[in-house]
């Protein structure tokens, strides 16, 4: 909404507050935590290497854990690293602001995300060369499922809201 009287409080946008959340943590959990594979170690703090430890010894994640590189998964933090986070901001301000100019770029992201984790929810629950039993590739899978399903649902309330726009955009041409 360009109109400034038009906006409405994040707080009223429930599903726009969700979204929110969800950039607004995920930034210190990308710079912090996913990062970590391109960072000398002598920068990341001790405190980040027990967290990712303890990540990784929890949840037993072959991708975060692996001594050999995963090329694939590299690509998809280098991918993070360069599309994803600085769009985590903007996304922050567009909400927050309730701009529809916001919706179209929401759309491409949750596409790109959910197209992403597909591969990584594919791989823990079938490939069996991981070390897993059948209940840790599911609790693994719970783990990585919300950057799933939020962004495909960001993907379907976005694609709803640009077409509303557009409709309505195309409606007042023809008046």
């Amino acid at each position: 909404m360009s109109d400034s009287s038009t906006r409405k409080s994040l707080f009223s946008r429930p599903l726009d507050l969700v979204y929110f959340i969800y950039f607004a943590t995920h930034i210190p959990v990308t710079v912090c935590i996913d990062f970590q594979a391109f960072y000398p170690p002598e920068w990341v703090p001790q405190i980040l290497k027990d967290a990712l430890l303890m990540y990784t010894r929890d949840f037993k994640d072959p991708f975060m854990s692996s001594k050999e590189p995963t090329y694939w998964f590299l690509s998809f933090v280098v991918c993070e690293l360069l599309v994803q986070l600085p769009f985590f901001f903007i996304a922050c301000v567009g909400l927050v602001r309730d701009s529809k100019y916001i919706r179209l770029p929401l759309a491409v992201y949750g596409a790109h995300v959910a197209t992403t984790v597909a591969p990584l929810l594919a791989e823990v629950l079938l490939n069996p060369a991981y070390d897993l039993t059948q209940s840790e590739r599911y609790i693994l899978s719970g783990f990585y499922a919300p950057y799933f399903i939020l962004p495909l649902i960001m993907v379907l309330d976005s694609s709803m809201r640009v077409h509303k726009y557009l409709t309505v955009s195309s409606e007042k041409k023809n008046q």
